[in-house]
């Protein structure tokens, strides 16, 4: 299938080039056009192959000089990643820092509520207990034996 699909690409683009050079050489005004744009590419391409050649020093200079300037932004760039790598194993620290004394926090505040309902508890059963002496028989005014 994909062999199939280039094929017909390939023949439709050789098709299209025949069919295109036919329209050019065919057409007076078409084929001057042509003639005229692939000059001036010509004659430009020569010419800045020319001025490059002739300033090649400049040219070479001006190219380190640019590529001077981009490895000193990516090195830059390349430092503050670093400081952002670590700043944020930094601030994990911190967070886990953080949640461990929260996690303390809960634990002694749960302590002191157990201890606190214990204490409630225990006076609550202190209030209605009833008070020991009046437990006793009262004093029929004899002495007691072990005197």
């Amino acid at each position: 299938m994909e062999k199939q699909m280039k094929k017909w690409v390939i023949s439709g683009s050789v098709l299209s080039v025949i069919a295109g050079s036919i329209f050019v050489a065919s057409n007076k005004k078409t084929r001057e056009g042509v003639t005229d744009f692939v000059s001036t590419a010509s004659s430009q391409t020569k010419h800045w192959f020319q001025v490059i050649n002739e300033n090649r020093d400049t040219v070479v200079q001006q190219l380190r000089s640019s590529g001077d300037k981009i490895s000193a932004i990516v090195d830059s760039a390349s430092d503050d990643v670093e400081k952002l790598v670590e700043t944020s194993k930094s601030l994990k620290a911190h967070v886990f820092d953080l949640l461990e004394a929260v996690q303390d926090s809960t634990e002694e505040i749960k302590g002191l509520k157990s201890k606190f309902e214990e204490r409630e508890t225990i006076e609550a059963e202190t209030a209605m207990a009833p008070d020991p002496e009046s437990l006793l028989p009262p004093d029929t005014g004899q002495k007691k034996l072990e005197e």
